[in-house]
Order: structure tokens, then sequence, then C-alpha cells
């Protein structure tokens, strides 16, 4: 039987932020002391401190004791820019796009002040594009434990640091270059017997290919030392670089929950699920594998999801389904539509009143947005797109869904696309209202290589996986607007909204992080700053 999903190993504080997914691997912490529910960086509620970044990324907050760590792209100078030959080989990773670069800076930080302590560069292969909304070389968030800090650069390489910055080792890879950069692994620290272990994503041969191709290659999770580097195994299924696995705590030990197929000719097959042991005499083999019959579609395109039951896969249009698998099996239990029988609360955008609609059919398709999905009290949670690449709205207007996997049930809910304050200080609320991310920097720049990282966050960008702390989740979109739900609560009403907080002014803000929990506070980050939420000390 499955054993509870639980930190994974004992050398994590479960008070501490150890790892982009949180001390679980899934983004979700359980905690004694609750954060505080409603803070806006526009007019300074609930902001312990802000401290300015030296440029734009979009890799998680990882705390660990009174240590912050974060990357950043290197700071951009024109000057810098890649040779015509370097544009030319990777022009398909780049896009073509101007504004890119190979190299990050690893930064740590007081958590109990948001002093920043030490910067180091870490030099990359593949170049990233500059605040891309989809991702950068500084998406792989930092992992740490209570004496070393290990920082990936998307861009071909991982460096372990003490805590006072001092290198103890670094290993380079090259990564693929025949596609998009779209690199959204989280690295995991874990543990198996007296060895920790670094779990890392590299690419490697397709199988039948030559050694020495780059082209096509296929990617694996990749288990390193953690004290020395030292290569120990590969998993035998492969994942895309566009997937972002999750940690499951089986009875065997921990797991990790990965996805194969998607858009751009990703090449790993069969497209679907494993799940990978991480430890002991079989790590990297499969505990299962589920081969989807529906052919290649974009579900691998999301941040896998799971509850001690169940793993999630989530078709948008035209399929509008989710499939629910048996977690221990790895069986596909059903199909639930996305768009048939569905109940849906939506505002009237002429009268303000709202309308519940129940076992209706929606007449246009649900685009899940991806890596908003997440598992919390019995039901699965996730964004949907409002727009698709500029087109009118589709599905259900600028809601959020919850599903019930166990009866099938579907509910869909609209909320604000933002808040302000009127002249006499009474919080009002914009709605159905397209928003504006800026990617600035905090020197007032903005730098960018897509201006696709302008779109808030309802249409086709990568917002950063949503949080569940304790029963509130956490969604935060592109523009800086977060919303705070109750996943608790019996209905997906008006009242399981319980908050939307910000952290940055309107148009001038541009994130595609997750909210961090440690110690009673909340870390976040956007092109410009990174800001603590909670009692100031």
């Amino acid at each position: 039987m499955l054993a509870a999903i639980l930190s994974f190993s004992a050398f994590v504080v479960p008070q501490d932020w150890p790892q982009g997914p949180g001390p679980h691997g899934d983004w979700s912490v359980e905690t004694e002391a609750t954060p505080p529910l409603h803070f806006s960086v526009r007019s300074g509620q609930g902001i312990a401190w802000r401290t300015p970044l030296p440029e734009t990324g979009q890799g998680g907050v990882t705390v660990v004791a009174d240590r912050v760590f974060v990357a950043t792209m290197a700071p951009w100078d024109p000057s810098n820019a890649l040779s015509d030959a370097e544009a030319e080989l990777y022009a398909h990773a780049i896009e073509r796009r101007k504004v890119a670069g190979k190299h990050i800076d690893a930064h740590c930080l007081d958590a109990t002040t948001g002093h920043l302590l030490w910067t180091r560069r870490i030099e990359g292969d593949v170049p990233a594009i500059y605040t891309y909304p989809f991702s950068d070389a500084t998406s792989a968030s930092p992992v740490a434990d209570d004496e070393h800090v290990w920082f990936t650069n998307a861009g071909g390489r991982v460096v372990c640091f003490t805590h006072d910055g001092e290198p103890v080792w670094e290993r380079e890879w090259v990564p693929a270059f025949d596609g998009p950069f779209n690199k959204q692994f989280e690295p995991f620290l874990i543990e198996d017997h007296e060895r920790k272990l670094l779990i890392e994503m590299e690419p490697f041969p397709a199988p039948g290919s030559e050694g020495d191709d780059l082209h096509g290659r296929w990617h694996h999770l990749v288990a390193l030392d953690a004290a020395t580097g030292e290569y120990l195994w590969r998993s035998e299924d492969a994942l895309t670089q566009y997937n972002a696995p999750t940690l499951v705590q089986m009875a065997s030990g921990p797991a990790a929950l990965i996805g194969r197929g998607g858009p751009h000719q990703v090449p790993e097959r069969p497209v679907g699920l494993s799940l990978v042991r991480l430890t002991g005499e079989q790590a990297g083999a499969s505990l299962w594998r589920y081969d989807d019959p529906r052919g290649n579609h974009e579900a691998s395109l999301q941040t896998m999801a799971h509850d001690a039951r169940f793993a999630y896969w989530l078709l948008k249009e035209p399929r509008n389904a989710l499939v629910v698998i048996d977690l221990e099996t790895g069986e596909e239990v059903r199909e639930i539509s996305l768009t048939k029988a569905v109940s849906r609360w939506s505002r009237d955008p002429e009268s303000g009143e709202w309308k519940h609609d129940v076992a209706v059919d929606l007449q246009k398709g649900v685009f899940p947005a991806r890596y908003s999905m997440i598992a919390a009290q019995g039901h699965l949670f996730f964004q949907c797109y409002a727009t698709a690449w500029g087109k009118p709205t589709i599905g259900p207007a600028y809601s959020f869904a919850r599903i019930d996997p166990e009866a099938g049930r579907v509910e869909y809910l609209e909320v604000p696309t933002d808040r302000f304050e009127d002249p006499e200080g009474k919080t009002e609320y914009l709605w159905r209202t397209p928003r504006v991310a800026r990617p600035l920097n905090s020197r007032g720049e903005e730098v960018t290589g897509d201006d696709r990282c302008r779109w808030d966050g309802w249409d086709w960008v990568f917002n950063g996986s949503p949080t569940r702390v304790n029963e509130r989740l956490y969604f935060t979109l592109a523009s800086g607007v977060v919303y705070v739900f109750d996943a608790s609560r019996e209905a997906f009403d008006r009242e399981a909204l319980l908050a939307v907080n910000d952290v940055g002014d309107a148009g001038q803000t541009w994130t595609a992080n997750s909210v961090s929990c440690a110690h009673g506070r909340l870390y976040h980050r956007t092109g410009s700053h990174l800001i603590c939420v909670g009692a100031r000390e």
C-alpha cells in the first residue's frame, strides 16, 4: 500500500524550503507558523523586506535556516551579445532572439534582513533568452541542505558551494539545443542510506543513434553524489525537457513522476508517464510506465501532480480531459471530460451579478494553463487560460478549475483579473480585463528577448507552479497577481477565493515564479526584486 506523503529524508528540516518544489518535492508544505493571508508590494502590506536583484530570472527561492538562495541571469550588456556564429548555431534554442546569454549568477542572502551576502558566476554552454515567458537558464531552482547549496545553470553546468560561497565541485554537460530552450526540470535532493543524491536532468543519445550526435537526444533523470558530483545512474525511462516532475513517497521509497510527449518534435517516447525509483539497488528503474493511447499531445508540458491515490494527466482541447491514473499500479482509472456536465460560477460583466450553472456543457474547449496543476484535499486544481495567442476567450472566462477525481465532478470559478484601491481606500476588483506584465529589472530597464513576456498570464505563458501551504493554494500570474484559495472548502464558489494579492505594481511587474514558504514567511521574486512576506523583525 502507499506510504503517507511525507518529507523524504531526515536531513530536510520541515520548516525550510530546501528546493524549488519544497520539502516534499511537490510544491506543498504543512506548517504551524501560518504566513499572512493578505499582502501587497504596491501598498507595502505584509512585506518584511524587498531586495533589488541585479538582473531578471525565474528559478525558485530556496530557504534553509537563515540563508536564502536564488539565481538571476548575468546582468545584460549588449556588448556581451552572442557572436554571429553562436547565434546561428543556437538559432533554434533562442528562436533567433537578440537578447540571449549563457551565464547566470548565484546569490545568497540573509533570510532575516534580505541583505546580499555573496554572488558567484556560473557559466553555461547553450544560451537562453532573457525573460523568455517559458523558461531561462535559471529555471532550475537552487537546492540546499544545512551546509551546501547546489545551483544549476540549465545552459549546461551544476555547481556545489558551501553556505559561505566556496566552490566544492562542478559538473558540465551539453544541453539539447535543437528545440526551444524550454527546460522546466527542477532538481531534487534525496537520501539513499548514508549518501545524499542530487537528482538532475541531462540529455543522452537517443536509442540507436551515434554517441556523438547532439541532435534528437533523449532526456533522462541522473543521480549525482551530492558530496562529490560523481555520476551514479540514469533513469531507464526518459522525460521531456518541458516536464516538471514531482517526488512521490511510495512504500518502497522515494520516486519521481515524469512525463513524455509534446510539441516541437520532442523525441522521447512512448508518450505517457513513468514513476521512477530513486533509491536502492534498482534506482533508475520504473515502478510502472503508462503508455497513453491518445497519441502525442501536450500533457507533459505541466508540473506533474499526484496525491496518495492518483497521478494526473491533463489534456487540453480538443481532447478536453483529465486522465486519472492509479498511483500504485500506473493503470488508467478513468477519463473525466472538462466540458461535459460541468458546474460553473460566473459573474455577469454588465450587472455584476453571479450565476451558478449546473450540469452544463461548455461550447468551447478548455485550455489548462501549463504548470498550474496541483492536488489538494482530495481534488485537483488548475488555472484555465482565458485566451490563446491573443485569440478570443476560450472555455470558462478567467477561471480556475477544481475536479473531484472520484465523483468525476468538474467545477469552474471565475475570478477578478486584478484589484485596486479607489480614492476612498476601498478595495475594488477588475473583471474580464486583460492586464500587462512588464519585465523590468531593478535598474528600470526592460530586458527581454520575447514580447510575449508582456502577456499577463491569462494567455500562453508559463506561470510559476502553484504552492500549497496547509489548506491554502497560491497561484501567481505573470502580471504579479497572486490568488489564494481555500482548498478545504466544500463548495468551489466565491468564498473559496480568500485573497487577491500582488508582488508588484500593476503594468510594471513580471514574474514566472512560485511562492516558497519557510518559517512562517513567504518568499517570492519578480524580474526586479526578491520579496519576503511576513512580520518584520
